[in-house]
This record gives structure tokens, C-alpha cells and sequence, in this order.
């Protein structure tokens, strides 16, 4: 593969390794911590997956026991929350915590207007007050999540076309990212 296929993240995990990544992190954050972070995780990723083992613990993730897609799919969802742009709910969270989650989320002013003017029901769940939001959004931002196969939603707000760039990297990778 030569030196630039190891420096993205070509060579380990074949066809197209795990650059996606990368592309997905540059969509969703131009927090460049987060970007040096992850093309760490890319370039040495056996010190980094030891350096950050107790960020897999803490979700009953083994290191030495999970496959390289899944420690780089959680890599990228840990440091967008370090960087404030995802924030993780729980699938039976209240609707002030969804609501208290948005807007901790950087990209928050692309959802601002839209969670001001409706008036979400408390009775509902989190893939209602997701949908009612994406639908006033109209197509300009989305409210989504980064599906961890887990019952846990890691929420990120991202513009209609950074969506649809993300979704593609994320499906051509084995992972999704979904809208509500």
C-alpha cells in the first residue's frame, strides 16, 4: 500500500480501510482537535485504542475483543463528543434531556429556529420529537444520530448536503447515520 495508504488508513481493513473516518469527522466538525485525534487513531492505532480503552470500557467495548470497524466507529463518535458535536441520550430520555442535548451541539443555530417554533409533546419519544424537528427543518439541517447499534442516540445536527456526504462515507464503511 505504500507510506500514504498507512497515513489514511488505506492498507488496514482493505478496501478503502477507514479513511471514512476522517471524512465523515471533516463533515460533521471543523474542530481541528478532534481531526488530529482521529488521524491519530488512523496512523497509530494500536496506541491509540490502548490510550483510550477506558472510553471503550465505559461502553462494555473489550479492546483486544472488537473488530477494528467498531473501535474506529466509536473513536469517531467519542471525539465528536469531545468536541461538542455529538451529544448521547438514552432512547427513553425525557424531552427536556433531547431538548438540553441540541442544544449543547456546536451546530445548534442550524436547529435553533425550528426547536423554538414547534411545540414538541412531552408524551412522545425521542424518533417523534427527532421527525417533527427534521420536518420543519424542511431538508436545510437534519437532526440525527450516528447508530452505535446500541440504545443510545449519539445526536449531531448537520446540514441537508453534509448529511447526505456523511450517510454515503458512513454506508460505504459498514455504519449508518440516520435522521429521524
Amino acid at each position: 500500500m505504500g507510506l500514504f495508504g498507512n497515513l489514511f488508513g488505506k492498507k488496514e481493513g482493505g478496501k478503502g480501510g477507514y479513511s471514512h473516518i476522517s471524512e465523515i469527522a471533516e463533515l460533521l466538525t471543523d474542530n481541528e482537535t478532534v481531526h488530529a485525534n482521529l488521524k491519530r487513531a488512523l496512523t497509530e492505532p494500536d496506541k491509540y485504542f490502548s490510550e483510550n480503552e477506558w472510553r471503550y470500557a465505559e461502553r462494555g467495548v473489550a479492546v483486544g475483543k472488537t473488530d477494528r470497524k467498531t473501535l474506529y466507529w466509536l473513536a469517531l463518535v467519542d471525539e465528536l463528543a469531545e468536541g461538542g458535536s455529538v451529544f448521547e441520550v438514552d432512547y427513553k430520555c425525557e424531552l427536556d434531556d433531547f431538548t438540553g442535548a441540541l442544544e449543547r451541539l456546536n451546530n445548534y443555530a442550524l436547529a435553533e429556529n425550528a426547536l423554538s417554533s414547534v411545540k414538541l409533546n412531552e408524551d412522545e419519544d425521542i424518533e417523534a420529537w427527532g421527525g417533527e424537528l427534521n420536518s420543519v427543518l424542511g431538508g436545510k439541517a437534519f437532526v440525527c444520530y450516528i447508530d452505535i447499534d446500541s440504545d443510545s442516540y449519539p445526536l449531531v445536527i448537520v446540514s441537508g448536503e453534509a448529511l447526505e456526504k456523511a450517510r454515503k462515507l458512513a454506508e460505504n464503511g459498514g455504519q449508518s447515520i440516520k435522521d429521524f
